[in-house]
């Protein structure tokens, strides 16, 4: 019983100095196409994955634009993880990276224009990530999951998405809006009860031990 009870307050201390891992899911205000990002700190240690798809109708990704709180993103620090194309022969996404984290970069190569006229949502960002190729009816990039190393979910904000041939007919540069809450930590004093109720019991077996003897 000792043992059990000396485990439960071991339990309470790592309780109290564990974080959880955290999933954000923004979507467009839009339905066609409804764009959606996901952003997970658990997919790989240390770093943050990206999958942006598009949860109603269609579009050909041409980049991401965010802003980021840390010190920097560099090219070395983003992979490709997955993507999907209704092109019989596609490109692999470029997931290249323009900007250098001074809130000026409206642009990600040819034919991939956040600061020009329509859409909604912020026209220049810290960085965005070039994914697909300008031209429609080809090599389109449908769906694309990439990891950027070294990063913290909670630096990452401000997301819109530059996308061509879409199900609206047209092309379009959306801001995308957070449709989940950030995951709570443990509260300080929660775990602290838990801690108090296993010392408190290890007293009590104490006292129990010395009456017996």
């Amino acid at each position: 019983m000792f043992s059990n009870i000396t485990g439960l307050v071991l339990g309470s201390l790592l309780m109290a100095g564990t974080a959880s891992a955290a999933t954000m899911s923004y979507t467009t205000a839009e339905t066609n196409p409804q764009v959606r990002l996901v952003l997970d700190d658990a997919a790989e240690a240390g770093s943050v994955r990206f999958s942006l798809s598009a949860a109603q109708g269609f579009a050909d990704f041409l980049g991401l634009g965010f802003d980021f709180a840390g010190s920097s993103v560099m090219q070395s620090m983003i992979g490709l993880v997955s993507f999907t194309s209704t092109s019989t022969k596609p490109n692999v996404p470029n997931v290249k990276l323009f900007g250098n984290n001074t809130g000026s970069q409206g642009t990600c190569g040819n034919g991939c224009n956040f600061n020009g006229a329509g859409g909604t949502g912020d026209t220049v960002f810290d960085y965005i990530v070039r994914i697909g190729e300008q031209g429609g009816g080809k090599n389109n990039v449908a769906s694309v999951v990439f990891d950027i190393a070294g990063v913290d979910l909670a630096d990452f904000s401000n997301f819109a998405v530059r996308a061509q041939e879409t199900s609206n007919g047209d092309s379009i540069k959306y801001g995308l809006n957070p449709d989940t809450p950030a995951p709570s930590p443990v509260p300080l004093p929660a775990a602290g009860l838990g801690l108090v109720t296993g010392l408190g019991a290890l007293a009590a077996l104490r006292r129990r031990k010395r009456a017996a003897a």
